[in-house]
């Protein structure tokens, strides 16, 4: 049975996508040793990550933060709808989808393998300025796997453009707020639901690999487009989570990836809830 939690005055209710494999050679700026021992060590350097994603009801709107990689990346990943059926909660069903930023493992689930769009219902919120980049054409000195990606997201979005809601900051819809985190992608956000210091934070990618950024959050990841912005946008972040503190939604902290953040020393802390 799911577990469920009550913040931002919803009950919410995490479900898994998966694992993604992924490796600490992607670490920037930390020695391979010091990243291997932070994760538990590894015999390769590879290790897995879980994929999560967050759902809630409020005012008569069903809301999804984040659809998953599908079945576009690995066979570990791809459980989200499923997982969410046997749930009882219908893909139909779902009238909202928040994205915190239109990376694979966090957007290709919006289709299915033909293209077809997997929550017929939903409409897309989404930071105008992370929709604007990707729905782009791009310039042909770009990286190949922003290209890649780009052209995935033409794919992803097609069936829902008629029914996307490009937000900006101070917008608010279903009492969902989006704040704009840069530097991961070009308009990665963090969704705060709710008001006041019940509300709680839908974080995205603001940390990836949460057994080393939480507790050394000065430390970036190659899959963030532009690190240092990246980096300034964590400890943005992180200091007004741990000063408020708001619970917590996390992609990439393990199950149920929902908690509260601390201090501890010259970083953080994850405190599951």
């Amino acid at each position: 049975m799911t577990q469920v939690f009550h913040a931002g005055g919803v009950d919410v209710r995490p479900f898994s996508d998966g694992l993604l494999k992924t490796s600490i050679d992607f670490v920037i700026g930390m020695e391979r040793s010091q990243a291997d021992a932070l994760v538990g060590g590894t015999s390769d350097g590879s290790l897995d990550i879980p994929v999560n994603s967050f759902l809630f009801r409020t005012s008569g709107a069903t809301v999804l933060i984040d659809v998953g990689a599908g079945n576009t990346m690995q066979s570990s990943l791809g459980k989200l709808a499923g997982n969410l059926v046997a749930a009882g909660v219908a893909p139909a069903d779902v009238t909202h989808i928040l994205l915190t930023h239109l990376h694979p493992d966090h957007a290709n689930g919006l289709v299915d393998d033909a293209g077809h769009a997997v929550y017929p219902n939903a409409e897309i919120l989404v930071h105008e300025r992370e929709f604007d980049f990707w729905a782009g054409e791009g310039g042909s000195a770009e990286p190949d796997n922003v290209k890649r990606q780009r052209a995935r997201n033409r794919i992803s979005l097609r069936p829902y453009l008629d029914r996307v809601r490009r937000m900006r900051d101070g917008d608010t819809v279903v009492n969902c707020s989006p704040m704009l985190a840069p530097g991961h992608s070009p308009g990665h956000t963090c969704w705060r639901i709710g008001t006041g210091q019940d509300a709680f934070i839908a974080w995205g990618d603001l940390v990836h690999f949460a057994k080393i950024q939480i507790s050394h959050p000065d430390t970036a990841v190659k899959y963030d487009l532009d690190p240092d912005l990246a980096r300034q946008s964590r400890l943005r972040m992180l200091d007004i989570l741990a000063n408020e503190r708001l619970a917590v939604a996390a992609a990439h902290v393990g199950a149920p990836g929902f908690g509260f953040l601390a201090r501890k020393g010259p970083g953080y802390v994850f405190e599951p809830a």
